[in-house]
């Protein structure tokens, strides 16, 4: 009877060990990889949503800035990191561009949903000293001959709408100056290095509101929030929406209980009025979607980025 209710006594130790080892995650620092330059807007949301996300989790969320060749140096490093919960990477539509290029060593199902916290709608922008006022003059311009547009990255979402508008409309090819986050495309176009660009608000919000840079359409259904004088493409007869999407990710293979406790405190952190804030004034229109709905999202837009993806390889 003795050893029967040792025995007992011993599995529920280890039963009970076991679940607190389960509920302790995260037990250590949480790092958000985010594949662009400091200062950018993927950066500056990560930064926002990590304060947050340190009240919630009870650990430290860090951001750690991971640069370089479109984003696939810090997607790599992410992705390479083990699949226990403690790296997030930000995930934004380049993870899928830089797949389809074919210059990864990692592909869609390395990488497991967390949830998506922004979507940003582009915005048609050009530097002061480009001459173009309006998004016919722009339009115009661009049909003569190739203007320089600054990106945030080769693949990148700005890329991307670039290339597809040149595609829509008929536009001459850009000639492409690709930086290493939004903090430097907006520089670049600031500073009259290159005449145009596609971009979202956050990030370029400060030198629009200094005038230095023009906005002059937004790739949306509606007028964006923070620039109500600001026509939609569809208002001026040019039927062309497109945005960027943010959330995270973590590496394939991380425990679903794990997944359910990252994608749930990023649902609080959206949901804080910290956070809202935060967004409101830097001018991020938040749009969460938990783990399996962004999933789906990621698999759609695979799909979608496979069908034009000849885009790119012309550039």
């Amino acid at each position: 009877m003795k050893k029967i209710l040792a025995l007992i006594l011993t599995l529920v130790l280890t039963f009970a060990f076991a679940s607190t080892a389960l509920a302790a995650f995260p037990e250590k620092e949480v790092t958000i990889v985010v594949p662009f330059a400091a200062g950018g807007n993927v950066d500056l949301c990560c930064r926002i949503i990590a304060d947050e996300m340190t009240k919630i989790l009870g650990q430290q969320v860090i951001v750690d800035d991971r640069p370089g060749g479109g984003a696939i140096i810090g997607q790599t490093y992410a992705l390479g990191q083990p699949a226990d919960g403690y790296t997030m990477l930000a995930l934004t539509s380049s993870f899928v561009t830089n797949i389809l290029s074919g210059d990864t060593d990692f592909g869609m199902e390395n990488a497991t949903a967390i949830g998506q916290f922004c979507f940003d709608p582009e915005i048609v922008v050009v530097g002061v000293d480009s001459g173009i006022t309006t998004i016919d003059e722009f339009m115009a311009a661009a049909k003569a001959g190739a203007l320089t547009n600054s990106t945030p990255g080769f693949s990148t979402s700005h890329h991307i709408a670039s290339l597809i508008l040149t595609e829509t409309f008929g536009l001459t090819p850009f000639a492409y100056m690709h930086t290493d986050g939004s903090a430097e495309q907006v520089v670049q176009l600031a500073g009259g290095h290159a005449q145009c660009g596609m971009t979202t608000y956050g990030g370029a919000a400060t030198l629009i509101a200094e005038g230095k840079i023009i906005p002059l359409a937004v790739c949306n259904s509606e007028r964006h929030q923070a620039l109500p004088d600001v026509p939609t493409m569809a208002e001026c007869g040019y039927d062309f929406v497109y945005g960027a999407y943010r959330g995270f990710a973590v590496p394939a293979g991380t425990p679903e209980d794990v997944v359910n406790t990252l994608s749930d405190a990023l649902k609080q952190a959206m949901e804080s009025e910290a956070v809202i804030k935060a967004f409101n004034d830097s001018g991020f229109p938040i749009m969460y979607l938990n783990a399996a709905d962004y999933q789906k999202m990621l698999d759609e837009d695979y799909k979608n980025m496979e069908a034009i993806y000849y885009l790119l390889d012309e550039e």
